[in-house]
């Protein structure tokens, strides 16, 4: 058997680990908070402008080409880099998300670039604090709690929420849909779980993948709200800017994108094999737009297929769980397959890794682990912010270079197998977990 780490041992691993990670998101902070370039907000805040103009049905102008239009600027005289450019953005790059977005966003366009880019950042920072807020109501029934404090700079601390800050990404808000969709069903509150998951996917496809443990589970109320959330949001997006920009995006935007990007920031796990076959060939793995064999792309998604099946697969096997805080870690560990199995992850995304680094955490402090599992948690924690792969980008170079992209997808695996396995041999524990409908019921929602 394996020996258990002590609780002392547990607390000193984690107060390492945060340190390290405090480093780590201090130095990106101090690099590039003094002058974000907010790139992203950009795109967002010129589709949001064309839909403020009526024009929603054109956010997809020049992106709808046929070509992979991630990371591509838009081009002189199209409608979108005219629309940037009498708003004050001399260059912009394509809009690739859904229409959702564009719509949510309309209220920043009534700012100055700069003033948009300023509320935008403050409310991001809003978004992780309400993140923090949900996780200790989950756990404590209440919001004012020292530990929200905690949670607060525990989620700041992971190094790809400073990248979202600077670029302006969407990331922190997926963060804080994520938590609400966990916590409220944690708490009871099926239909505002379902709508907040469907608000998510709406904004962001790879959300969606959510669908199945519930599917799983057998809960058809879950699954009739999400549903039911998701065709209002679509008719609505239909109603506000036309059902073509929908089609276009759908028929003509999503599938040249499915072909992935190569890029030193693209850490998906299809990408990540993609880069290391550039380099055992002796390719131009640093080159964006690296040209990569079909059948490599292929392989390379299937693998990725597989990988998410298995981990399905092992999820079913658990059967019905009898804690829901086990199904809560199950819906943090979803998260991060939808980051490593998706065609692009950027490192900014990797936001979301929080929620299964809070539960493994919670669980390692509360009940014990071995010292394999603490092990395996530190490390992965680590390579959550990238740790390894700055050691990697340092000091490698040719094929284990390639390989650095690997890193963090390949540990957000092992993880989630590793865990599923310790599920699995815990199922037959003859003391069960409590339940929400144990914990909580006065917060369960009538039907």
């Amino acid at each position: 058997m394996q020996r258990a780490a002590s609780k002392s041992l547990v607390r000193i691993a984690a107060s390492i680990t945060l340190l390290l990670l405090l480093l780590l998101a201090g130095s990106e902070l101090i690099k590039g908070l003094g002058a974000p370039d907010q790139v992203d907000f950009r795109v967002y805040l010129t589709a949001a402008q064309l839909v403020r103009e009526h024009k929603g049905a054109k956010i997809y102008s020049d992106a709808d080409t046929g070509l992979n239009p991630q990371m591509r600027y838009a081009t002189a005289g199209s409608t979108f880099q005219q629309t940037a450019a009498r708003i004050g953005i001399p260059a912009v790059r394509l809009y690739v998300y859904p229409p959702t977005l564009a719509d949510l966003l309309v209220p920043f366009t009534f700012l100055s670039v700069q003033h948009a880019s300023d509320a935008w950042l403050a409310f991001n920072i809003l978004t992780i604090l309400g993140a923090a807020m949900l996780i200790t109501w989950m756990l404590y029934d209440t919001v004012f709690h020292l530990a929200c404090i905690g949670f607060f700079f525990g989620i700041l601390m992971f190094r790809a929420n400073g990248w979202g800050f600077i670029q302006g990404q969407i990331s922190s808000v997926l963060v804080l849909l994520w938590t609400a969709g966990i916590v409220c069903y944690v708490k009871g509150y099926t239909r505002t779980s379902a709508a907040v998951f469907a608000l998510a996917t709406a904004i962001k496809l790879t959300p969606l993948l959510v669908l199945l443990p519930f599917l799983m589970w057998r809960e058809g109320r879950w699954v009739r709200w999400f549903a039911l959330s998701l065709a209002a949001i679509g008719l609505i997006l239909c109603l506000v800017n036309g059902p073509q920009s929908l089609l276009d995006y759908t028929l003509h935007v999503m599938p040249p994108m499915s072909a992935g990007f190569i890029s030193a920031s693209n850490v998906s796990l299809p990408s990540a094999l993609q880069q290391l076959y550039l380099g055992l060939t002796g390719g131009n793995f640093i080159a964006e737009y690296a040209t990569v064999p079909h059948a490599v792309v292929v392989g390379s998604k299937l693998f990725a297929g597989a990988v998410m099946l298995t981990a399905l697969i092992g999820i079913y096997r658990l059967g019905p769980l009898r804690s829901v805080m086990d199904r809560a870690k199950i819906l943090a560990l979803i998260a991060l397959l939808s980051l490593y199995c998706s065609p692009v992850a950027w490192r900014s995304a990797y936001g979301l890794v929080f929620l299964a680094a809070f539960f493994l955490w919670n669980e390692a402090l509360e009940h014990g682990v071995s010292k394999l599992e603490l092990l395996l948690l530190v490390l992965c924690t680590l390579e959550f912010s990238f740790f390894f792969d700055s050691l990697f980008l340092r000091f490698a170079h040719g094929v284990l270079l390639s390989a650095t992209a690997l890193l963090a997808p390949a540990s957000g695996c092992l993880l989630i197998f590793y865990t599923l396995h310790k599920m699995r041999l815990s199922e037959h524990d003859p003391h069960p977990a409590p339940t929400a409908h144990s914990l909580h019921p006065q917060l369960r929602e009538s039907a």
